[in-house]
């Protein structure tokens, strides 16, 4: 069946019953204080499996039970050759679903001189989110991250060197309400409901590449951990929850360690807190939203202490209007002023 440009599916729009894991999935919901009953929902869709899946998911059943209404939005990156097929495919989806879309399209050579690849997707990615809530009225918004981007999470970052806090692997909600519906699912079981609904998606060719630590972790590191261990995901899984619920407590001890009216006294984040090995990414999180970094990432994070643990000089960039940098034996932020400014 055609409609214009776009090629329509008829199986799409039956609702077969929903997957076996959805029952599990509201429940893990209710415990995690997620109602998403009459909300405006922004759902974030890149095309691939993950993203496909959130899609089908509250369309065909979340909307009709909580009578919640979405709207979507693609961050097209230009960063592959086929980011433009990415985007035309969202875009049919959307138009068949009647799913209001908005479309981001980032231009990579405007990323500033000394901000990382990963820091600058990211960066535009939550503005490119904020502004789209404000545009269509929602509450939340919804990224795909599932119970396999947690645990190679926890695996990098005990990989790389990490503190409590970051066992706690991905949090299913940020301060600035978006939240991770999908999170104890795995992505065998999202594939494997996809193919039952005759849904396709799109690979992203650099997921492949094992260079790449997060990937060499997914194709090496965890398959042969399940030849020994099979259950070794949902064991991973469990530690990260039982750590996110220990962090309140956690983050309010580090508190005590690390007082945020030093920050205050001290005009900055002290640099020996920096520079003690002891110090972890937990500590950051808490004291860089008081230099004016509302939402640090552990890129940024990571950064900060590689600079101050590696030279006599820290300069960091946060985004376009930001950078950290040290000063009299603190760390603070200086505003970029422009050369039109």
């Amino acid at each position: 069946m055609e409609n214009g440009p776009f090629r329509v599916h008829p199986l799409r729009f039956q609702n077969p019953d929903p997957p076996t894991w959805f029952d599990a999935l509201k429940k893990f919901w209710a415990d995690e204080g997620f109602d998403p009953s009459s909300q405006n929902l922004l759902l974030a869709v890149s095309g691939g499996c993950d993203s496909m899946a959130m899609l089908e998911l509250f369309h065909r059943h979340v909307v009709p039970i909580f009578h919640c209404r979405l709207f979507a939005i693609h961050i097209n990156h230009g960063l592959r050759p086929d980011a433009d097929d990415d985007q035309y495919f969202v875009e049919q989806l959307c138009f068949e679903k009647n799913i209001p879309l908005e479309v981001k399209i980032l231009d990579p050579s405007t990323r500033p001189v000394g901000q990382s690849m990963e820091m600058w997707g990211r960066e535009h990615r939550y503005v490119a989110f904020e502004r789209a809530q404000k545009k269509f009225g929602t509450q939340l918004t919804l990224t795909a991250h599932h119970r396999d981007d947690v645990v190679e999470t926890f695996c990098l970052r005990m990989w790389r060197g990490t503190g409590f806090a970051g066992m706690a692997g991905i949090s299913f909600r940020r301060t600035d309400e978006v939240v991770r519906p999908l999170l104890p699912v795995s992505r065998k079981d999202l594939s494997e409901w996809l193919i039952t609904l005759d849904q396709t998606w799109k690979e992203d060719s650099s997921n492949t590449d094992v260079t790449v630590p997060r990937n060499w972790v997914r194709h090496h590191l965890l398959p042969q951990w399940r030849l020994q261990e099979p259950d070794v995901e949902d064991r991973i899984f469990h530690i990260t929850r039982e750590v996110a619920k220990l962090r309140p407590l956690w983050e309010k001890s580090l508190d005590a360690f690390y007082p945020r009216e030093e920050v205050h006294i001290r005009g900055g984040i002290p640099m020996e807190w920096l520079e003690d090995e002891n110090t972890d990414a937990a500590c950051l999180r808490l004291l860089l939203p008081l230099l004016g970094v509302a939402r640090p990432n552990p890129e940024l994070i990571s950064e900060i202490f590689r600079q101050t643990r590696n030279s006599r000089s820290i300069q960091v960039r946060v985004d376009e209007n930001m950078i950290l940098k040290g000063k009299q034996g603190v760390l603070i932020a200086k505003r970029i002023i422009s050369a039109s400014g």
